[in-house]
């Protein structure tokens, strides 16, 4: 989220109807107090999002030195915590919180947050839930904090950090927004686990204007004026049903405003997006983001700006949907008539890398092209404009051993993607 994005109502009006994530919630335990939180709310949340139920328990190995001949230090893995007694401490986790859960338990071995994420991954998870820990403060939270930005910069399914207070779907909710696409599928999948009659606070922070500079006073006005239309847009694409909707705009750093909104307003919920793209996301979480989870007295939702791309994704790889694999011999040619086809379509594009899993190279750029170099075996794709300086991306995918069309028969082409040696390049279009 950006405290000085511009509000525009022509860009919210181009979001093509998007698919919210239909798999199971998935439910991360450490059988702490705050995984006791977690559990309580995915039970509440079950009959609201009329998903299936899963638990999730990852099991750190340790690392314990040992001395050898020589002084010289040693590293042992002790016997490891068994799946099945981990399992067990579940289950009983799972009777004395909800009364006698009996949701599938999965249980990993690894580095916490990379296990949860790649988990919720192959389940498809429409939601992760981890707890928070309300009493935590300081440095404490902060640790919580960063726990939780782990599991996101890793994954791309949305994740609820919940709070201890919190036993029942969100009834005071403040969703901060941008008014981009990001913010607006976060705000559409925070409308299937909050209250049916929740209070819901649309907040956007736009810039400080010195209204005694005449200048910035004409140019606030016309701020405040995009930003009204937009928040009429951004309503409107919303499934409010009995929720009462109100908007708030405000001004200067927007982490900040945000949280002292939601204080002075007892939410129980702050919703966020997150802008990441891929890898660079794994690196560095956007601020407001990390900030609302670090800081927020509350529980958060935040969802990844991926999170909209893997659903789509996966809603066009359906059983009525025909694949078609292009002839290797005239891929050039079969390239070229695809980019004619699809010119100037909107492309969202996920890298999946055996080694580094799946990234999201980018969201809704429009195609410009897409060729084959037989010699070197290897694919270019083109996004942007040529007409706009800067605004275009070459991405090159080396070692292809195979390019897929998929798409309804006698209909529009909907994935290009593209096998290499270590995984394969999806190209969605909207």
């Amino acid at each position: 989220m950006s405290s000085i994005a511009q509000a525009t109502p022509a860009t919210l009006n181009a979001v093509p109807p998007t698919r919210l994530p239909d798999g199971p919630i998935v439910v991360a335990t450490d059988l702490t107090p705050s995984s006791d939180a977690a559990v309580a709310v995915a039970a509440s949340l079950a009959a609201r999002a009329k998903a299936e139920l899963l638990t999730v328990s990852i099991i750190e190995p340790v690392k314990v030195p040992i001395y050898g001949v020589d002084g010289m230090v040693l590293a042992l893995d002790p016997l490891a915590e068994s799946d099945s007694t981990r399992s067990d401490a579940v289950r009983e986790q799972l009777t004395r919180v909800t009364g006698g859960a009996t949701w599938p338990i999965v249980v990993r071995t690894g580095e916490r947050t990379r296990e949860i994420s790649a988990a919720a991954r192959e389940l498809r998870a429409r939601l992760i839930i981890v707890g928070r820990g309300r009493h935590a403060s300081g440095i404490d939270r902060m640790f919580s904090g960063e726990a939780v930005l782990g599991v996101v910069r890793h994954g791309d399914s949305p994740l609820l950090a919940v709070e201890e207070g919190l036993t029942s779907p969100p009834r005071r909710v403040v969703i901060a927004t941008d008014f981009s696409a990001f913010s607006l599928y976060a705000a559409q999948v925070a409308m299937t686990i909050i209250a049916p009659d929740a209070q819901v606070w649309l907040v956007h922070v736009g810039p400080v204007f010195d209204a005694s500079v005449p200048f910035l006073r004409d140019r606030a006005q016309v701020y405040r004026t995009e930003t009204d239309a937009a928040v009429t847009v951004f309503r409107a694409a919303l499934p409010a049903g009995s929720m009462k909707v109100e908007s708030a705009l405000l001004s200067g750093r927007v982490a900040e405003e945000v949280l002292s909104f939601g204080a002075d307003h007892n939410a129980d919920l702050i919703v966020t997006a997150s802008h990441g793209y891929g890898f660079l996301r794994r690196l560095l979480l956007g601020g407001v983001a990390t900030n609302l989870v670090r800081h927020a007295p509350c529980s958060v939702l935040i969802v990844p700006g991926s999170a909209r791309t893997v659903a789509e994704a996966r809603a066009r790889t359906t059983p009525n949907m025909e694949s078609r694999t292009l002839a290797s011999a005239t891929l050039d040619g079969e390239l070229a008539a695809f980019s004619r086809r699809n010119l100037g379509r909107l492309c969202h594009v996920e890298i999946d890398d055996d080694s580094l899993g799946a990234q999201v190279l980018g969201h809704d750029m429009p195609l410009a092209g897409a060729t084959f170099d037989h010699h070197r075996k290897e694919v270019a794709l083109m996004f942007g404009t040529s007409t706009l300086k800067g605004l275009h991306l070459t991405h090159t995918i080396a070692g292809v051993t195979e390019v897929d069309v998929r798409g309804v028969a006698g209909g529009d082409d909907q994935v290009l993607r593209v096998a290499h040696e270590r995984g394969q390049t999806l190209v969605s279009m909207s």
